[in-house]
């Protein structure tokens, strides 16, 4: 009983916080703010919101981005899964997964930027300028580096999302039939396989949608800056001094939550659209395609998507230990400590910011899932409520929801404190710990914990030491999600940290814009190795955790043999 009600109390909480955002962000948007004394509700933020320069031109540059960034990672994830499903190739793919989502898209766009500037590395590599060329290879109107950028953090995600769903959908079956009677096996993903798997994909795919359109700090280090995204043009409205500009951001904002879900039913109608004239080339019998005949090529495209990756990270390796790289030369001509030495007291100030809330956020996201999937097992319900409601902090674009929260913080004198910071950490983690831990907790055999309850008739030691023990593998992996999620976020510790916390995250976005390569590559570092250590302990701590604990049992029993000797002996 206890259980059910701290799972009524989490769901009544993440309701009321999401309801406190949504209307924190809506009243503001009809001119209804109490704190500046606008208690007239009106249109006019609207009316100005429509009357601003960049409106339209942010607006295309956003759908541009958001939905060429998700097309093109679903086809690359697509054609990755189809073109070397059980290859040598897929399963080396699969290794580059974790590191990849790993590393916070931050320190990936930090490393592109300075890997294709006109001042970058590619340009040293594979040129012979004198000088930086007249190019504009980043931050270009067209939104292509930002394009790219988001193609390379979306695509593994969609591939790990793809691989977990085949044993539901029957590939290998479905496959084997396939080719039993003449079709090739490209032809059989295009046909029977992708239909099969879209219904368990089309929210991983909704909420690759929604981060494109919505993302600000990447679009804040490598997108176009006039005009830039939406969701950068309303997050500089809310940080605008004149409190009027409040109204004009959160208007904004309410139409960027109103686009994204219009976009979700755009793509959703496509699809259909899509399914239904295309059943009749389906059923024709054709045993391969042309557009089946390029997935090796595309899928191809993953290796390039690696090599930026793995450049981006020995380039900002390179700028935090250089003391001396002019261009053109192709690697620095000296190297120096002396940028770790003279920033060290703020390094240990933005980790220890970082680790306190990420570690504290993926504990607590862990705890709470835990509590509410024993409920939801306890009650034998297939799909609860939170199920759904769980989805809502990662669709709702945070640059308007973010504000609105904000505003409640002020109110109860709750924001620029480090609680504040982990309560809205929390509220981004706790999903990602929620669903990678659903499916395996919800698996787990309940006859090995009833049958360790009867022989000790403790419940609560054979929970931590049974069920938990066994299923240490998807706990820890799913604490190096939310720990990895937690050092990402940017709008969650700027908001709640109001500028008087500052992680890793935070300062490295701040200071990309700066110039100052060597601390900004040193941060974006730093900010990756602490998610990749996470995750190398997360694989390793389960194979050897039983071992190690066994001997610490044989250990401490030697240990008090040995003392209860010496007690003996002394008598």
């Amino acid at each position: 009983m206890k259980l059910k009600q701290v799972h009524f109390a989490i769901v009544i909480s993440i309701c009321a916080f999401i309801l406190i955002g949504v209307f924190g962000i809506l009243a503001p948007a009809f001119h209804y703010l109490p704190a500046i004394e606008a208690h007239v509700l009106s249109l006019s933020p609207w009316y100005a919101l429509f009357d601003t320069p960049e409106f339209l031109s942010s607006i295309r540059l956003t759908l541009i981005s958001g939905l060429a960034a998700t097309i093109i990672s679903f086809m690359v994830a697509f054609s990755v899964v189809a073109a070397f499903y059980q290859s040598w190739i897929l399963r080396l793919f699969q290794k580059s997964l974790a590191p990849i989502l790993a590393v916070p898209h931050a320190a990936i766009a930090i490393g592109l930027l300075f890997l294709l500037s006109p001042s970058g590395w590619l340009i040293r590599l594979f040129t012979t300028f004198d000088r930086p060329p007249n190019w504009i290879t980043v931050q270009d109107p067209y939104t292509l580096s930002l394009i790219l950028a988001l193609v390379i953090k979306e695509t593994p995600y969609l591939i790990f999302v793809m691989l977990a769903c085949l044993h539901q959908v029957k590939a290998d079956e479905s496959l084997n039939i396939g080719r039993s009677m003449g079709y090739h096996s490209s032809t059989v993903w295009q046909k029977i396989l992708l239909p099969a798997m879209y219904p368990l994909i089309r929210l991983p795919i909704f909420i690759v949608l929604a981060f494109s359109l919505t993302v600000v700090d990447l679009a804040l280090i490598i997108g176009p800056n006039t005009p830039s995204t939406f969701a950068v043009t309303v997050f500089r409205w809310f940080k605008d001094a004149d409190l009027n500009e409040r109204f004009v951001a959160s208007s904004g904002a309410v139409l960027l939550m109103l686009l994204v879900f219009v976009v979700f039913l755009l793509w959703e109608c496509t699809y259909r659209l899509i399914v239904r004239f295309t059943k009749q080339t389906r059923i024709q019998g054709i045993r391969q395609s042309f557009i089946s005949r390029l997935y090796p090529w595309i899928g191809s495209l993953y290796f390039v998507l690696l090599l930026f990756v793995s450049l981006a990270g020995v380039i900002l390796f390179i700028w935090s230990f250089a003391k001396r790289w002019r261009f053109p030369d192709v690697l620095p001509s000296t190297w120096s400590l002396a940028n770790l030495e003279r920033n060290g007291s703020l390094l240990f100030e933005l980790s220890w910011n970082t680790l306190s809330v990420g570690i504290v956020s993926a504990l607590l996201a862990l705890v709470i899932s835990i509590i509410l999937l024993e409920v939801k097992r306890a009650q034998s319900i297939k799909t609860t409520f939170f199920d759904r409601l769980i989805y809502v902090p990662i669709l709702l674009p945070q640059v308007g929801f973010l504000f609105g929260i904000q505003i409640f913080f002020i109110r109860i004198d709750f924001s620029g404190h480090l609680p504040a910071v982990i309560t809205l950490h929390l509220f981004y983690v706790l999903p990602y710990v929620y669903l990678t831990l659903h499916s395996a907790y919800l698996a787990y055999n309940q006859n090995y914990f009833i049958q360790a309850c009867a022989l000790t008739q403790k419940p609560v030691k054979s929970f931590f030491q049974i069920k938990l023990a066994m299923l240490k593998a998807p706990i820890f992996s799913a604490f190096a999600i939310g720990f990895s999620v937690s050092i990402a976020q940017y709008l969650p510790t700027l908001i709640a940290g109001n500028g008087l916390i500052s992680t890793l995250t935070t300062e490295a976005v701040t200071l990309a814009s700066s110039g100052e390569r060597k601390i900004v590559s040193l941060l974006a570092l730093m900010q990756s190795i602490f998610p990749l250590i996470v995750f190398m302990l997360a694989i390793w701590l389960p194979k050897v955790w039983t071992p190690a604990r066994i001997k610490c049992k044989q250990w401490f029993a030697r240990l008090s043999l040995t003392f209860s000797f010496h007690s003996i002996e002394k008598r």
